[in-house]
């Protein structure tokens, strides 16, 4: 949980869709975020269904469900009616004191004569923006204005450009469907059938969820767009760009031709009710922002009691095959543009099926272990050769990410190694019972919870701070830090809201939580 806060303090320094936008670009934070991105869902999972198993066989199925419905459903609930929208609020405000650097500011003004007079200097159409690193024409693309996608071409924009993806401005203007800026290009010689580093056509952009498009697009620094449009522009762009030789619009084989098909099903249309003008897609529209773990918790629950009914929950025996299994929802991972580290994200009311299966897999191995070993697992054991072999695979797997079949392997490896190898440094060095990490455990939750909008706000206070991002960064994480500790201390611990987090909690006397769960009270008997 407490990693979530660090994740998100980085993202204001990467090129990633995230409302403060520092001037500061760091791609050691980059790194960060794809490392910790690689295992810390997975973990969560695995100890979640760990102390679910726990949990069951000491209190039985309905004192589960009830204790889940306290710590995870009603806080879920709650949290989604309150945060969230305190998010949104926040996340407009944040949009709104981001300044562009001047040229893109003269590319988003619309003012096709303040843009000629622009790029009139040698070189300045192909000057690439301090923090995105993306030139004047890439920007004119995705903002889809054809006269000033005109104007950047006539100052000598390459119309063939590439990112460091591979993607082409075709490939940018169908994933925003922008198709009179994408019939320009085409005339003034672009390529329809050129491929980004894992052999995406720009035709292969359409497959993408039109709804994150909708909702990154202000992120990027772009002018809002709606869902309608960036459907309708792609429809449009079917008379324009080849498919190639399937379907799907992809040379990068089957594996990129299956995850592009099964995108398509999981944006499909009949998924989006509407109400007059408003529409709100079960699986790609976003609901829940950063409690979507919750939500999943939820299901992998649901999922757990009907196997309990039914008698079939995993008694340990063979659990590996769960690992093995892992690998196979990695098969249709990576529905963006192009290659990325780590599995993908569901915000919706529906989860994306791939990946509620991919964290089942951890979920129900820590069932199985707990089925197996209880209390006194030796679970991460041999954390001296898993923490070294999970560095040496991520590093392999960042570096092979776009090789598609190695990714299937090397990732999820990778989590497996690292969420065991962490599990068995813990266990080792922190064994013993300690007030401060039981007190720092219950914390964790509502810090989490609410941590969002105090991120932004402390990365817009450090904006203006002259200094590298990374030290920014943990600026941004000392600020937040002690106050949603404090927050936490005086003001959820022993109210109602500390006990439908973490249970109640005893005034007079920090609790003292070992790791077996003494009598079945406390942070770790209760679960989370």
């Amino acid at each position: 949980m407490l990693l979530g806060v660090v994740l998100h303090a980085a993202m204001s320094f990467v090129p990633f869709p995230w409302p403060v936008r520092d001037t500061e670009r760091s791609d050691v934070l980059l790194l960060l975020i794809g490392a910790v991105h690689g295992f810390r869902m997975p973990l969560f999972f695995l100890l979640s269904g760990y102390f679910t198993m726990l949990v069951y066989s000491r209190r039985g199925l309905v004192s589960l469900l009830e204790q889940r419905f306290m710590r995870i459903v009603l806080p879920l609930f709650f949290a989604t009616i309150t945060i969230v929208p305190l998010d949104k609020v926040i996340e407009g405000y944040a949009l709104g004191t981001n300044r562009a650097e001047p040229s893109l500011a003269v590319m988003r003004s619309g003012n096709e004569a303040a843009v000629r007079r622009a790029l009139v200097s040698p070189g300045g159409a192909h000057r690439k923006d301090a923090f995105w690193g993306l030139t004047p024409l890439a920007w004119a693309t995705m903002l889809g204005d054809p006269a000033i996608v005109a104007a950047v071409l006539d100052a000598g924009g390459d119309p063939n450009e590439r990112d460091g993806s591979g993607n082409t401005l075709l490939h940018h203007a169908a994933y925003f469907g922008r198709d009179a800026a994408a019939k320009l290009l085409v005339e003034r010689g672009a390529d329809p059938g050129a491929v980004n580093v894992v052999g995406r056509m720009p035709v292969a952009m359409k497959s993408l969820p039109a709804d994150l498009v909708s909702e990154f697009a202000p992120l990027t620094g772009m002018h809002p767009v709606g869902v309608d449009e960036v459907l309708a522009g792609r429809e449009r762009l079917r008379a324009v760009l080849p498919t190639g030789p399937n379907p799907q619009g992809t040379l990068g084989g089957p594996l990129d031709r299956a995850t592009l098909a099964w995108s398509d099903v999981l944006s499909a249309e009949w998924l989006r009710p509407r109400v007059g003008s408003v529409s709100l897609h079960l699986v790609q529209t976003n609901i829940f922002h950063h409690l979507w773990f919750l939500w999943f918790l939820c299901w992998l629950v649901a999922a757990f009691a009907i196997l309990a009914i039914a008698g079939l929950l995993p008694t340990g025996r063979s659990r590996g095959w769960l690992v093995a299994a892992s690998c196979v929802p990695q098969l249709v991972m990576g529905m963006s543009m192009a290659a990325g580290y780590g599995p993908d994200t569901s915000f919706g009311i529906l989860p994306r099926p791939h990946l509620l299966f991919f964290y089942a897999c951890f979920f129900f191995f820590g069932i199985a272990t707990f089925a197996a070993e209880g209390l006194d697992t030796l679970l991460g054991r041999h954390w001296k050769l898993l923490l070294p072999t999970a560095i040496a695979l991520l590093v392999a797997g960042i570096a092979t990410m776009n090789d598609r079949l190695l990714a299937v392997v090397l990732q999820p490896s990778y989590a497996w190694a690292m969420s065991l190898g962490l599990i068995g440094l813990f266990s080792r060095f922190c064994a013993k019972p300690s007030p401060v990490v039981s007190w720092l455990a219950d914390a964790s939750y509502w810090m989490y919870l609410v941590h969002p909008p105090l991120v932004m706000v402390a990365q817009m206070a450090v904006r203006p701070w002259g200094m590298p991002a990374e030290l920014k960064c943990l600026v941004v994480v000392a600020m937040v830090t002690p106050v949603l500790l404090l927050s936490y201390s005086y003001g959820v611990r022993f109210t109602a809201i500390g006990r439908l987090l973490n249970g109640p909690r005893d005034v007079s006397a920090a609790p003292v939580v070992s790791s077996v769960c003494q009598a079945g009270r406390g942070c770790s008997a209760d679960g989370e």
